[in-house]
């Protein structure tokens, strides 16, 4: 049981590491000449092809997931993988990265406002504490006293992106008798058919090579667009989501989340590594104030009854259905 344990810590902590990292590398496609959409298109494209070869191979169940849970699974791949992605994808284009994803992070805020407003069920003191904090560490990370501290725009991508996330945690409770593996597989196909058509309709504009020949610059050098669009999938992308799942399945879903809390402080590692990005001081201050309200929303009982993933990990996490655990 020791061993499954550490070896549960180990794959949560590798998922939160691949998951930071695919803002800093999205960011250098996007410098690079890159739209968001695009970046986006290729990173869950990308990441479809793979998944969809493994349920090939596995084949666990597919169809009747598909008759079981269908609209589920359509709105989850729309909103909680298209949705959330072009929207943080758009964030870091304003904003440096790891102010983004502590944006995107306010997301189970979110989901609790939604339960106690919705479905009437109220959070707990502890809960709602932890959402006030969170709340107190988003007005320092935008600066509300200084009036354009950070780009409008760019907040308004990264709440869009908390809204998107948060959207996830709702629906994948609907998604009851979908294995994981289904769920990444089928809702990564399914927003990669989203943002293709909306691309084609001219919605959003899909780029994805270079139009000046700007060079794609991690930690100072030129890698190229196939080198980080191949981290960018391969990484950042099935890597993370593939360990994340093995990691829930042996240390449960509380445990998992906070570990998953490691993405905000590998983002700003790695956006410091290879992009030269440093949140100032507010940001930082107003970062550890969001994580510390996470942490406090995830313990508080009544939050976790009501709904039941307990909060978030990334952008776009899959979901072990025996244990209820949110992947973003």
């Amino acid at each position: 049981m020791r061993a499954r344990t550490s070896s549960g810590l180990g794959l949560a902590v590798a998922s939160a590491i691949s998951f930071g990292l695919s803002g800093p590398f999205a960011r250098a496609l996007i410098d690079a000449g890159w739209s968001s959409a695009g970046a986006v298109l290729v990173r869950i494209g990308g990441a479809a092809v793979v998944l969809l070869v493994l349920l090939a191979v596995t084949r666990p169940g597919v169809l009747a997931a598909l008759r079981a849970d269908g609209p589920a699974l359509v709105v989850y791949g729309v909103l909680a993988v298209a949705g959330v992605q072009v929207a943080f994808f758009n964030a870091i284009r304003y904003l440096p990265v790891s102010v983004a994803l502590l944006l995107e992070y306010l997301g189970p805020v979110l989901v609790i406002a939604w339960v106690w407003l919705v479905r009437r069920a109220p959070p707990g003191r502890r809960t709602v504490v932890g959402g006030l904090v969170a709340i107190a560490g988003l007005l320092l990370v935008v600066q509300v006293w200084s009036g354009g501290a950070l780009d409008p725009a760019g907040i308004a991508w990264g709440l869009a992106a908390a809204a998107c996330q948060a959207s996830y945690f709702l629906l994948a409770d609907r998604a009851t008798r979908t294995p994981p593996t289904v769920l990444a597989g089928v809702g990564m196909t399914i927003g990669t058919a989203v943002v293709a058509v909306l691309g084609l309709l001219g919605v959003l504009p899909v780029v994805v090579t270079a139009t000046t020949a700007e060079p794609v610059v991690l930690a100072g050098h030129d890698v190229g667009w196939p080198v980080a669009a191949t981290l960018l999938v391969v990484v950042s992308t099935v890597v993370a989501y593939l360990t994340g799942v093995a990691a829930i399945t042996r240390i449960g879903a509380a445990r998992g989340s906070l570990v998953a809390l490691l993405e905000v402080v590998a983002s700003t590692v790695a956006s410091w590594l290879l992009l030269g990005e440093l949140p100032g001081p507010w940001q930082l201050a107003g970062g550890v104030l969001i994580l510390a309200g996470i942490v406090l929303t995830r313990s508080g009982p009544t939050a976790v009854a009501a709904d039941p993933p307990p909060v978030a990990e990334a952008v776009d996490r899959p979901v072990h259905r025996s244990d209820e655990r949110a992947p973003g």
